[in-house]
């Protein structure tokens, strides 16, 4: 089973990409449906809830996002392959960290969480005052096949408008040191000869972090949509603007 699991995995590679320009579909004006055929494995319920979102967010500022952990600067390989700090990247801004790699089979999983940080660089790219502030990351834990000119052809796919980083780490350790700091649990599927299935077990985790490189968010399955991050951005950034007021004003 794990190695027709892995067959599967080379054979979505390409689905990961079309899951991205099935989502990338959504209207200008926001979370429409989108009514395109991609591929049988992606259900019309996956897409519906990822689009449009059963709970409604509370509006920006009615509630507070308190520190959840901090997180220590980590050194990562870009999709150039130049190494690079994660505090680099985030230069001050609010970060959003989604960890995953790319022959994920499960369409709710990594490719979907990868469709709503395409809606959120969308979103972004109109509002540029607010797209100052924010930074995405898509960081993945398969080290092996996730080389950079691998992240290059997905991030072209994206193509994106925003602050948009695809990354992995130099080595395994490193990875685990990543991991580690995150509380990102990720471990290998193995066949039953003992060789790696080619997949992975992990738990869906998006992380907001603010300029101050504090969990200030953590989503996962169900509760990861473009409109909750943006207006927790918003209140995180609201919260800053009371502590430190601009010069001037009392």
């Amino acid at each position: 089973m794990a190695r027709r699991l892995y067959q599967l995995s080379i054979m979505n590679y390409p689905l990961f990409l079309s899951a991205f320009s099935c989502f990338l579909l959504t209207l200008d004006s926001g979370f429409s449906p989108v009514h395109a055929h991609i591929d049988s494995d992606v259900s019309a319920a996956a897409v519906q809830e990822a689009l449009q979102p059963e709970f409604i967010p509370p509006p920006p500022g009615t509630y507070r996002l308190p520190a959840i952990d901090t997180i220590n600067d980590h050194q990562l390989l870009d999709s150039t392959g130049r190494l690079v700090d994660l505090f680099e990247l985030m230069e001050g801004k609010i970060t959003i960290v989604s960890f995953m790699y790319t022959s994920c089979v499960d369409v709710g999983g990594c490719p979907l969480a990868a469709a709503v940080l395409q809606q959120l660089d969308q979103i972004l790219a109109k509002r540029p005052g607010l797209a100052k502030h924010v930074a995405l990351l898509s960081v993945s834990f398969d080290v092996e096949r996730d080389r950079p000119e691998r992240l290059a052809e997905i991030r072209a796919g994206v193509a994106p408008r925003t602050t948009w980083h695809f990354l992995t780490a130099p080595t395994p350790d490193d990875l685990q040191a990543v991991l580690g700091d995150f509380h990102q649990p990720v471990a290998k599927l193995w066949n039953e000869d003992g060789s790696w299935s080619g997949l992975f077990r992990h738990v869906l985790k998006v992380y907001l972090l603010d300029a101050n490189h504090q969990v200030r968010n953590i989503y996962s399955t169900g509760l990861f949509n473009a409109q909750l991050v943006l207006n927790d951005i918003e209140t995180i950034l609201m919260g800053a603007e009371q502590q430190h007021p601009t010069r001037g004003q009392p």
